[in-house]
């Protein structure tokens, strides 16, 4: 949380005395409207970075409620009736491979020559941890 405002009333209160002081064009109000300003400025900032970065801060609980709906979807899809053995598998190599299609289009868009983006190092590490997870197993 920005302290810009906090320290300039401060600096202001030592030099001058109470804040209530000051006339509406001085130059310290002008320096604690500046500073007000730009506390509030990056405190938009702040809260646009934080909403934009939560759909790649993904949780532990998250992981477990996406996994979730996805199979209590496929049940719905069924009617309510159970699934057989290969209908079960084939749901869980559909759930691993869920990204794959979104990777491609990522490398697709890249121009030749260029590292790869952050979204594609981010797919590539979900896939990784599926693919892990399908092999050893579902702790």
């Amino acid at each position: 949380m920005p302290k810009t405002l906090e320290r300039t009333r401060k600096a202001i209160a030592k030099k001058k005395g109470p804040i209530d002081s000051l006339h509406q064009y001085s130059r310290d109000s002008k320096r604690l409207h500046r500073a007000q300003v730009r506390d509030e400025k990056l405190e938009k900032i702040a809260a646009s970075r934080k909403k934009n970065d939560k759909p790649y801060r993904t949780s532990l609980v998250a992981r477990f409620l996406e996994r979730a709906t996805f199979f209590q979807e496929a049940l719905r899809q069924n009617g309510g009736q159970p699934l057989g053995m290969d209908v079960i598998q084939e749901l869980i190599k559909t759930f691993v491979q869920q990204h794959d299609e979104e990777l491609s289009e990522v490398k697709k868009t890249r121009r030749p020559g260029r590292p790869a983006s952050a979204r594609e190092d981010l797919l590539k590490v979900k896939i990784d941890k599926l693919q892990k997870e399908y092999q050893n197993g579902f702790c």
